[in-house]
């Protein structure tokens, strides 16, 4: 049995698969700048998945022909929007290697689900990995201003995994790594963890002191 990734996972567990970006920001407990940054910042996310998906639709004809030019075409994509907010170190360019292909071989074996070249599943990917790359650069940030602990933060609805229900509220030091379904996490969604039963739809934060 294959390895779901986190848009695969996504489909099979929720009735509502994305939500009006908006909408899926408004739980989190932050500043309303930090949302702001956040919707922007899915928006563009979503665009680009967006822009890849016509992209397959156009060349479908010649799938096995451009299997590398349309993940590395999403690959790109995605570093431009990352490009928009941070500094792109191996780290980010690692992220956006991994998180392409894992979209791109999930639009390949579902090739024939509408959803899989659907506005509706680039807008959940948008919300999903824009909280990923927010929740990292915050943490970046927070080492500039030298703040010393980070603390988990959960929405606290029936949503949440137990999982993250269980750091809920923890501090530890900034340079140490939570513990969550068995995984070290320097932030929710870290890019650099390939978790997607830990991140799928995560709307976890950090706050720092």
């Amino acid at each position: 049995m294959s390895v779901l990734t986190f848009d695969e996972l996504n489909k099979l567990g929720r009735k509502r698969r994305s939500e009006p970006i908006e909408e899926y920001y408004e739980p989190m407990h932050i500043s309303p700048k930090r949302k702001e940054n956040r919707i922007d910042t899915a928006e563009k996310y979503r665009d680009a998945v967006l822009a890849y998906m016509r992209f397959i639709d156009e060349y479908a004809i010649y799938q096995d022909s451009i299997d590398v030019s349309a993940k590395e075409y999403l690959k790109n994509a995605i570093l431009d929007v990352i490009g928009d907010l941070l500094i792109v170190t191996q780290v980010l360019t690692d992220y956006a290697e991994r998180i392409s292909s894992d979209i791109h071989g999930a639009t390949m074996r579902h090739s024939k689900d509408p959803y899989f070249l659907s506005e509706d599943r680039a807008t959940f990917i948008g919300e999903d990995e824009s909280n990923s790359l927010w929740n990292w650069e915050e943490l970046e940030e927070a080492k500039l201003y030298n703040r010393r602990n980070k603390t988990w933060n959960t929405v606290g609805d029936m949503a949440v995994r137990p999982t993250h229900v269980d750091v809920d509220g923890v501090t530890i030091p900034l340079d140490e790594p939570f513990i969550v379904g068995g995984y070290e996490m320097m932030v929710p969604r870290d890019p650099e963890v390939d978790a997607p039963e830990e991140t799928a739809g995560c709307r976890c934060w950090l706050t720092f002191s």
